[in-house]
């Protein structure tokens, strides 16, 4: 028998044609560079693609990444030291957002740097973004006032001093919550947005940018989406607020909102398979023991946007989609494209524990499931195992790129 990079390129091509997931037609393209090289770059459309969880792995000896393949319930390991250290603050287009820098094996809170960057984790490229002293909270940075880095603009409570000092963990920690993009970074049009601040405020650059700039406050923001091409903003008080044109005009306007309160520890914008718009309620408690009590959840909700009567409707039923929520840009996918998977379902991580806390607790990564809407269980991720005192920060789902 010949070898493999022998084989008959239109026996290839039809080898290709019949592989329909994302990672079998990485696999054909990996067995030898004959192969890569012949088989083109594919449309996104013509691909279907399952999310990875992407983890960080961390105690005294050893230090890794790796991404957990639904596919097949695999773990593989990546070699990724540019995010080695840091933390995750989003996912977007398979660019992962961190903040801090390169740390010693062993060390399990993020640095205390302002850097922040675009991590693509299968090229190893990076985009270095406008650093952390840059937003408008900052009035001052020194990397050698350890404890007290960062002089912060007064908070919007008038009973504290005009500024005060902060520590660069709590900044980049708690105060840096989350990063989406409108696009790749590789379109020269791509837009960052930034929740940050001890208030949950807005900020946006380009890739190319200096610094951040700020956008109009409302509210505490909880989770923002680019959708049809326009960002929205979701507040603590569940209002959808639409952001027209950010870089000409950083005016907003309400579309949507809840007729009633409902209190919620993790709130997402996720678009459906169809176009439409949910928010996702998540509800968590405290679980385990006094010594060593951990956050769970415990509910999920889901409203559709009701973009005629301007409000949220609650819904019991997605359909046959699938929602991947957690401190990636949220997104969905059908179940009717991946024999073996559930709709009507969410995939979630433990994104709200590091947009909240600015330290790492012993079983802070053990939040991580799947809950079924149509009969409201809980079951655990599938094939998926880890011991949470080494796994931090908290995974996050990368739904992969199309092929270069």
């Amino acid at each position: 028998m010949g070898h493999w990079s022998e084989l008959p390129r239109e026996l290839l091509d039809e080898i290709e044609d019949l592989l329909l997931l994302y990672v079998d037609k990485v696999r054909v393209r990996a067995v030898c560079t004959s192969w890569n090289s012949h088989l083109s770059k594919m449309p996104n459309h013509q691909v279907r693609r399952l999310p990875w969880l992407l983890q960080s792995f961390e105690n005294a000896t050893e230090a890794s990444h790796g991404l957990f393949d639904l596919s097949d319930k695999k773990f593989y390991k990546l070699d990724l030291p540019e995010a080695q250290g840091k933390l995750y603050k989003g996912c977007s287009y398979g660019w992962l957002a961190t903040i801090g820098d390169n740390m010693p094996i062993g060390r399990c809170i993020s640095s205390n740097s302002p850097d922040i960057h675009l991590i693509n984790p299968l090229t190893r490229a990076q985009i270095q973004l406008p650093p952390r002293y840059t937003f408008a909270d900052v009035t001052g940075y020194i990397a050698d006032r350890v404890g007290e880095e960062y002089a912060i603009l007064q908070p919007r409570s008038m009973a504290l001093p005009v500024s005060y000092y902060a520590s660069a963990e709590l900044v980049n920690s708690v105060w840096m919550r989350k990063v989406v993009l409108s696009s790749a970074p590789s379109n020269e049009d791509c837009l960052v947005v930034a929740i940050y601040g001890e208030h949950g405020d807005l900020a946006w650059c380009k890739c190319n940018d200096k610094e951040w700039k700020s956008l109009h406050w409302v509210a505490e923001y909880n989770d923002i989406i680019f959708y049809n091409g326009k960002l929205h903003a979701l507040n603590c008080n569940e209002e959808l607020l639409v952001f027209e044109d950010i870089c000409s005009d950083p005016n907003f306007r309400k579309i949507a909102e809840l007729p009633r309160s409902v209190s919620s520890e993790g709130l997402y914008l996720v678009e459906c398979t169809d176009g439409g718009l949910v928010m996702v309620m998540q509800f968590v408690k405290e679980s385990g023991e006094e010594d060593s009590l951990t956050e769970k959840t415990y509910m999920f909700k889901v409203y559709k946007l009701d973009s005629i009567n301007s409000t949220w409707v609650e819904v019991k039923d997605i359909g046959d989609d699938i929602l991947f929520v957690g401190l990636n840009t949220s997104f969905s996918i059908s179940s009717r494209d991946f024999p073996g998977f559930k709709g009507n379902s969410i995939y979630y991580t433990d994104y709200w524990l590091t947009a909240f806390t600015s330290r790492r607790e012993k079983h802070a990564c053990s939040d991580i499931g799947v809950f079924n809407l149509e009969d409201q269980s809980f079951e655990l991720l599938p094939g998926f195992k880890c011991n949470p005192k080494f796994l931090w920060p908290p995974p996050v789902w990368v739904m992969p790129p199309s092929y270069y």
